[in-house]
C-alpha cells in the first residue's frame, strides 16, 4: 500500500524558518520511535509491529516502514548495529558488511528492505518536512546481498558482466518519482571484461545527491544482473546513514522573515528601526540586504540601495513617492523590497555560497510615472527607448557574470510582478544591481534608477507563464507626437495622481483605460 506522510506542524515551521536548514541523519535519535531497544541480535525490536510505525522519523526526515507480525515480513527501512558483518541464515538479514554506522562498529544505521515484488508502491522512500535540496548519503552493502554476490546461495557468484546498483529518484510534492531526477549507484560493477576494473563495495560510500536538485523526498530501488525466473535472486537489501539535505529560505521581506520591523501601514523601512548614517546590513530569510543612508546637510537625508516597503497605491506622483510598485503592493504577503542605486561596487545582497534560483520583480511607480510622462531630469520614453536592469553575480569580491532583464523595451514595460531567473550566474555569494536606460545625460542615466523586489531565492512556480507587459500610449509614441498626429492627449491631475487623458478616456500611468 502507498503512504503519503504529512508533516503538519513540522512543515508550518519549516516555512517560518530564518536560516539555512541543514538536515543530517542522525540515525541514533529519531522523534519516533521516541527510544530505540535493540533485540539480542542488535536489531530494533519492532520492526515487526505493524501497527504503531509506519514511518521512522528523524528531523525533517522519514522513512518509511512496513510489517506484517503474522508473517515476520517487513520492508522498507529498519534500524540495527549489528557488528558481525557474515551471513548464513535468515536471522543475519539486519548485517551490513560495514559492521555498524558511519560513527563506527556496531553503531546504528538504517537497514532497508527493496522486496521487488513491492516495488509498485516505492518500499524504500525518505520523505522530507518540504522542499530541500539533496546534498548527500552514505550506502553499503547489505550482508545477506554480499553473501549471494561473492559465496552464490541465490542464483551465481558474480562474474564478468554483473552488477547490483541502487536507483535513487527525488520526489516531488506528492511523492511521486521526477522524470529525469535519478542516480545510480553502483554497489557491485563487474560489467568491464578486465577484473581489475571491477567494484565491489565492501563499508561505507558516499553517494553525491547534488544533481537531483531541489526534491521532497527520495526513492531507492535496487536492481541486480542476478535474476532467475522468480525475479531477484541477489538479496535486496542495503544500509544507510549520512544523508545530508538542506533548505535555503527566501526573502519574503515579511517581519517574520527576518529583521525587518516595518510596523506602520503604508510606509517604508531603510534598515533599521532609528536610521544613523551609513551602511546597514539587515536579514531576511536567508539573506542580507545593503541599505545605506547618507547626510547631504540642510536637513537632505537620502536612503539608497535596499527599503522595506508596504505601500498599496499604484501610482506616485514623483521622486516624493518612491516606495511603490506599479501593480499596487507585494507579489506575495505585505512587503516588499525597493531598490535604489547606492553608487557602490560592494554587493547589495550577500549569502552563503549557492546558486540562486530567482525572485520576482517589479517597476517603481515612480519609474514608470517618468517613463510615460517625463520629468524635470528625464524624457518621456518613446517606441525605441528601454530600461534595463544588470544583475552581477559575485564570488569571493570577484564577478562572475551577469543577467540582464529588461523592465522597459520595444514600447512595453512591466507592470505585474514577473520572475528573474538568477540560476545562469551559477554558484555565488553575493549579488550588485545597476541599471541603465535610453536616456543618459552628462551625469548619467535620467531614469529613475528604482525597481521593486519581493521573494528573493524563490524557484520558478511549477506552469509559470511570464504575465504581459503594457503598452506604452501608442506602443512608446510621446504625448507631442500624439497631438501631432491629431490625437488629443494632456497629462491631467487628479487625487494626487497623474494621468493621461486621450481622445476622451481616460488612463492611469501603467496604460490601462479607468
Amino acid at each position: 500500500m502507498r503512504k503519503i506522510f504529512l508533516f503538519g506542524a513540522a512543515l508550518a515551521l519549516a516555512c517560518t524558518m530564518q536560516a539555512k536548514t541543514v538536515r543530517t541523519l542522525d540515525v541514533a535519535n529519531p522523534l519516533s520511535p521516541a527510544a530505540v531497544t535493540y533485540d539480542a541480535s542488535d536489531v530494533w525490536t519492532e520492526t515487526y509491529n505493524e501497527d504503531d510505525y509506519e514511518t521512522i522519523d528523524y528531523q525533517s526526515i522519514s522513512f518509511n516502514h512496513t510489517a506484517w507480525a503474522d508473517y515476520d515480513f517487513w520492508y522498507g527501512f529498519t534500524i540495527a548495529k549489528c557488528q558481525d558483518t557474515t551471513y548464513a541464515t535468515m536471522s543475519d538479514q539486519f548485517r551490513c558488511v560495514a559492521g555498524g554506522g558511519l560513527a563506527g562498529k556496531g553503531t546504528p544505521y538504517l537497514l532497508a528492505y527493496a522486496a521487488e515484488y513491492m516495488s509498485a508502491d516505492a518500499p524504500c522512500q525518505a520523505y522530507f518536512d518540504g522542499a530541500y535540496t539533496a546534498k548527500e548519503v552514505y550506502l553499503c552493502t547489505g550482508s545477506w546481498a554480499m553473501h549471494n554476490m561473492i559465496v552464490n546461495g541465490g542464483g551465481h557468484t558474480f562474474a564478468a558482466g554483473d552488477s547490483l546498483v541502487i536507483e535513487i529518484e527525488g520526489l516531488d510534492e506528492n511523492y511521486d518519482a521526477i522524470a529525469g531526477k535519478k542516480i545510480t549507484f553502483f554497489l557491485a560493477d563487474y560489467r568491464s571484461s578486465n577484473p581489475n576494473e571491477w567494484k565491489l563495495n565492501r563499508g561505507w560510500e558516499k553517494c553525491d545527491l547534488s544533481a537531483l536538485g531541489e526534491v521532497y523526498g527520495l526513492a531507492f530501488t535496487m536492481k541486480t544482473s542476478d535474476v532467475g525466473m522468480y525475479g531477484s535472486n541477489t538479496a535486496l537489501y542495503f544500509a544507510l546513514d549520512g544523508l545530508k539535505i538542506e533548505q535555503t529560505v527566501m526573502a519574503g521581506f515579511e517581519n517574520a522573515d527576518g529583521d525587518v520591523n516595518l510596523t506602520t501601514p503604508e510606509s517604508a523601512w531603510q534598515g533599521a528601526d532609528v536610521p544613523s548614517v551609513g551602511k546597514h546590513i539587515w536579514a531576511s530569510g536567508d539573506y542580507s540586504f545593503a541599505s545605506y543612508t547618507t547626510d547631504w546637510g540642510g536637513g537632505w537625508i537620502v536612503y539608497s540601495a535596499f527599503t522595506v516597503s508596504n505601500e498599496t497605491a499604484n501610482t506616485s506622483t514623483g521622486s516624493a513617492q518612491p516606495y511603490r510598485s506599479t501593480s499596487g503592493g507585494a507579489y506575495a504577503g505585505s512587503n516588499f523590497a525597493v531598490w535604489t542605486d547606492p553608487y557602490s561596487t560592494a554587493a547589495d545582497v550577500t549569502f552563503e555560497a549557492q546558486v540562486v534560483p530567482g525572485f520576482f520583480i517589479n517597476n517603481n511607480a515612480y519609474t514608470v510615472t517618468s517613463m510615460l510622462n517625463g520629468d524635470s531630469y528625464a524624457k518621456k520614453f518613446g517606441k525605441d527607448d528601454w530600461f534595463v536592469l544588470y544583475c552581477i553575480g559575485m564570488k569571493n569580491g570577484e564577478v562572475v557574470d551577469t543577467v540582464s532583464f529588461y523592465l522597459a523595451q520595444n514600447g512595453e514595460y512591466v507592470n505585474q510582478w514577473t520572475y528573474v531567473d538568477l540560476s545562469p550566474l551559477g554558484e555565488i555569494d553575493g549579488i550588485r544591481f545597476c541599471m541603465n536606460s535610453s536616456d543618459v545625460g552628462g551625469y548619467g542615466m535620467n531614469t529613475p534608477a528604482y525597481f521593486c523586489m519581493d521573494n528573493f531565492g524563490a524557484a520558478m512556480p511549477a506552469g509559470y507563464i511570464e504575465p504581459a507587459r503594457a503598452k506604452f500610449p501608442d506602443g512608446g509614441t510621446n504625448l507631442n507626437e500624439a497631438a501631432a498626429a491629431g490625437e488629443k492627449a494632456q497629462k491631467v491631475l487628479r487625487n494626487g495622481a497623474i494621468y493621461i487623458l486621450r481622445d476622451g478616456k481616460l488612463y492611469d500611468i501603467t496604460g490601462r483605460a479607468l
